[in-house]
C-alpha cells in the first residue's frame, strides 16, 4: 500500500516496447538499475510500468537495442498537477479544504461514553456541559485526570473510570457499582460502625467477621434491629466493664423476608396497529443549526418517530462537526379491544416474572411464591407475596459513648498531735 502511494507520488508510466530484441532491452535496464513492474508479454511486444526518472533515461538503450517504445498510460501528481495548471482556484479550493481539515483536529467533536448502564448517556453528557466540557471545545483545555476525578465525586455509584483523547474524540469508559456494596472513598478510613437490619425477617445464618453478634439464625428481627455490634467491651479480672473499644463490625447476615405483590389490570386495552403508510426525511446538523432536505407531513393522526444520527468522520477517530441524520414516521390506528382469560392470565404471569427477575438481579434467592392469579369480566389481578433468602446486614456509623473520668481519691484527714 505504501509502495503504490509512494509511485503516485513521484508519478509513472505505463509503456510497450516492440522491437527484435527485447530480452536485450530488459537486461540493460537491470544493469542500469532501472526498476520496472507489472512486466506482461503481449505475444511481440511487452508491457510494463516505470518511475518517471527512469523513462527519461531509456532513449540509449532504445537506440542500442533498436527497439521501439509507445507510451500507453500516465498515472500519479506530477500529471494530474501538470493536467490541472491552469485551474487555480481549484487548488486553492484543496488547500483551503485541508487547511480547514487541519483546524478542526485540534477541537474534539465526539464524547464517546462506554460501560454506562444505570446512568444514561444524556445525564453523563448533561453534567459534562456543566463542567465546561461539550462539544466542539479546544482538545488543549481538555483535562482528562479532572473529568474522571469530577465524575468519582458527583456519581458515587460510578467505581472505576478513564478518559482519553483520540483524534478528535473525548473517549470515557467507566465500571458502574451493580452488586450493591458501599464505596469507600480514595484516602478516607473508615471508622467504627454496628451492623443492623434493612428489612423484617427471620434469620437464616450469621457469619462475623468482626464484631459482637447480637441475634443468631431462628430469630425474627425488625428493621433497624442491632445485628451485629461494633462495640467491644474490655473486662477486668472481677468480670467487670471498665471501658469499650470499638470496630467496624463486619459479617454477612441472610434471613427470610417476604415481598408482596400485587398487579391488577383491566382486560380492555388499546392497541396500536400500524396502517403501512410511512413518510421520511432527511437533515443535515453543524451545531444547533440544521439544513432539513424534504419534510414530514403533519396529516397523520397518530404516528410514531424513529430518529437516526450517522456522525460524519473520516478515520475512526476523526470526527467532523457534521451530523447526517433521517426521519421516519409510520401512522398507526389506536384499537381498544378485550383480552381473553388466557391472554390476561399469559400477561399477568409475564409480568409476575419480570418482578421476579429484578429480584434476582440484586443477589436475592427466591424460596416461595404464593402469588395467585384471578380473573374476573372487567379486571386481571395477580395477588400474593414472594418470599425469598436475601442479605439483610446495613452498616451504619457507631458513635462512642466518652469515657468516664476517673475518679480521684479523697484525701485522709491528719491526726491531731501531728
Amino acid at each position: 500500500m505504501l509502495t503504490s502511494l509512494l509511485r503516485l507520488g513521484k508519478g509513472y508510466v505505463r509503456i510497450r516496447l516492440k522491437g527484435y530484441s527485447p530480452e536485450r532491452f530488459l537486461n540493460l535496464c537491470r544493469t542500469h538499475n532501472i526498476l520496472l513492474w507489472d512486466l506482461q508479454n503481449q505475444g511481440l511486444s511487452y508491457e510494463m510500468s516505470m518511475s518517471i526518472s527512469d523513462f527519461r533515461r531509456l532513449r540509449p538503450m532504445l537506440r542500442k537495442t533498436h527497439s521501439r517504445m509507445e507510451l500507453l498510460e500516465r498515472h500519479g501528481l506530477p500529471f494530474f498537477l501538470f493536467r490541472y495548471r491552469k485551474r487555480k482556484m481549484f487548488f486553492a479550493g484543496i488547500l483551503f479544504a485541508a487547511a480547514i481539515l487541519y483546524s478542526l483536529s485540534f477541537f474534539i467533536w465526539n464524547i464517546h461514553i462506554e460501560g454506562n448502564v444505570s446512568l444514561s448517556t444524556e445525564v453523563l453528557l448533561a453534567y459534562l456541559e456543566e463542567e465546561q466540557v461539550m462539544h466542539g471545545m479546544l482538545k488543549k483545555d481538555v483535562d482528562c485526570e479532572d473529568i474522571r476525578r469530577s465524575l468519582r465525586i458527583r456519581f458515587p455509584d460510578i467505581v472505576w473510570v478513564s478518559a482519553e483523547i483520540r483524534g478528535t474524540r473525548l473517549i470515557i469508559r467507566m465500571k458502574e457499582n451493580r452488586d450493591g456494596f458501599e464505596i469507600q472513598e480514595e484516602g478516607k478510613e473508615e471508622g467504627p460502625q454496628d451492623i443492623v437490619a434493612s428489612r423484617d425477617g427471620v434469620l437464616v445464618s450469621i457469619l462475623t467477621r468482626s464484631g459482637v453478634p447480637q441475634v443468631m439464625a431462628g430469630d425474627e428481627v425488625k428493621a433497624g434491629d442491632l445485628l451485629i455490634s461494633g462495640t467491644l467491651d474490655i473486662l477486668d479480672d472481677a468480670g467487670t466493664v471498665i471501658h469499650h473499644r470499638y470496630v467496624s463490625a463486619d459479617g454477612t447476615v441472610y434471613a427470610r423476608t417476604e415481598y408482596p405483590y400485587e398487579d391488577t389490570f383491566l382486560l380492555s386495552h388499546e392497541e396500536k396497529v400500524y396502517t403501512g403508510r410511512k413518510r421520511r426525511a432527511f437533515y443535515l446538523e453543524m451545531g444547533e443549526k440544521r439544513l432539513a432536505f424534504g419534510g414530514l407531513p403533519d396529516s397523520f393522526s397518530n404516528s410514531s418517530i424513529l430518529k437516526k444520527e450517522y456522525p460524519l468522520h473520516l478515520t475512526e477517530n476523526f470526527y467532523l462537526p457534521f451530523v447526517f441524520g433521517s426521519v421516519l414516521r409510520e401512522e398507526y390506528e389506536i384499537l381498544v379491544r378485550p383480552y381473553t382469560k388466557e391472554e390476561a392470565e399469559s400477561l399477568a404471569e409475564a409480568r409476575l416474572e419480570d418482578f421476579k427477575k429484578k429480584l434476582r438481579e440484586k443477589g436475592v434467592q427466591i424460596i416461595e411464591n404464593n402469588v395467585k392469579i384471578r380473573t374476573t369480566d372487567y379486571y386481571c389481578q395477580a395477588r400474593g407475596n414472594i418470599y425469598v433468602i436475601e442479605e439483610i446486614g446495613r452498616a451504619v456509623p457507631l458513635t462512642p459513648e466518652p469515657e468516664p473520668e476517673p475518679e480521684e481519691p479523697e484525701a485522709q484527714p491528719e491526726e491531731a498531735g501531728q
